[in-house]
């Protein structure tokens, strides 16, 4: 999938209507710039300072490692560098829908007509998910659900805890658990780590 086009992004914008109707009078409607990436999710636009996370993604955290056919692979430096090299030098345009639970910037980001969450979802990079309270986006899934069905990226480690199970494991120190939780949503969202740095979970801030 080489990226989302116009009607991908029609889709998404009707499906994310209603919130977008309920946005906080502090966020602008679109911010557009070159950015630095802060983790596989999340960067930060260079002359504002915003902090943006992409909408309806999650991607493995950076200490993540996966085994596909036998072979060891970083998945959480695999999402990262992807997103780096997705916006390195390019001018990245988001479409603002709310705030989350730690009061990021919640948005739909696309350079040029490339949807960065949904090419990441259809390349294997990581999954569609939305945190409780966040809007769904019902493209994602059905998008996730044929790199699945390909075996594509993350889809290719059957031993890989999606990132909101990995997160709840190392909370409880009980990786056994954690995989048996469903994902609804109701886990500690991790706020963004540095470039240099691994991923924290915050205890302190719910889906």
């Amino acid at each position: 999938m080489r990226g989302a086009s116009l009607s991908m992004l029609l889709m998404m914008m009707t499906a994310t209507a209603a919130s977008a109707q309920n946005r906080p009078a502090d966020i602008p409607r679109q911010i557009f710039g070159k950015v630095q990436v802060v983790d596989a999710t999340t960067f930060e636009f260079r002359k504002s300072g915003q902090t943006v996370r992409l909408a309806g993604y999650e991607a493995p955290r950076l200490e993540q490692t996966a085994t596909s056919d036998g072979v060891d692979w970083p998945a959480g430096q695999v999402s990262r560098a992807w997103m780096i090299l997705r916006t390195l030098g390019q001018d990245v345009n988001c479409a603002t829908i709310a705030r989350d639970a730690n009061g990021l910037i919640l948005a739909h980001c696309f350079v040029g007509e490339t949807n960065l969450a949904a090419t990441a979802i259809a390349e294997g990079i990581g999954y569609a998910f939305n945190y409780r309270g966040e809007p769904q986006v019902p493209a994602y899934f059905d998008i996730e659900r044929k790199a699945r069905g390909l075996g594509y990226g993350v889809w290719s480690s059957p031993d890989l805890l999606p990132p909101w199970l990995y997160t709840a494991s190392v909370a409880t120190g009980d990786k056994a658990r954690a995989s048996s939780l469903e994902p609804d949503g109701d886990l500690p969202l991790p706020l963004p780590g540095g470039p240099a740095k691994s991923l924290t979970p915050n205890e302190a801030h719910g889906g």
